[in-house]
């Protein structure tokens, strides 16, 4: 599962790694996993000059990884991969993505992103990288 989080905390992004892969319960969970891990990633960026945290929480069997903006938006992925290298492409290549739609004049970093390209970007970098 993969989130884009809001400087404020609110969620602007969402995508299920592969689509339709888990239950409505396992979301849920994941989402949970996901927000608890706020607090590791608030702590880990002042820490690390780095953008890309690594693993900053486990759940489970899973591991939640982290990328901090610099405009504090947090991309926080559950995963169960330990490939640290397709990990950070993906997560750089996806910033870049984020940057593209971040310039709009239009856009508001509050409001969920609901681009179609987007996601089908998002999704696409996931099968190349992860």
């Amino acid at each position: 599962v993969l989130m884009i989080i809001s400087p404020q905390n609110r969620p602007v992004f969402e995508a299920v790694i592969p689509a339709n892969s888990l239950s409505e319960r396992q979301l849920i969970l994941s989402q949970l996993a996901i927000f608890a891990a706020l607090d590791m990633v608030d702590e880990a960026m002042w820490n690390s000059k780095e953008l890309f945290l690594k693993v900053v929480d486990r759940f489970n069997d899973q591991n939640v990884s982290a990328f901090v903006t610099p405009g504090n938006h947090r991309f926080m992925l559950l995963h169960d991969a330990r490939q640290d290298d397709g990990l950070k492409t993906f997560l750089n290549k996806l910033y870049e993505i984020f940057i593209k739609i971040a310039l709009n004049p239009f856009y508001d970093d509050e409001e969920p992103i609901r681009s179609k390209a987007f996601s089908d970007r998002v999704r696409h970098l996931a099968q190349e990288y992860l």
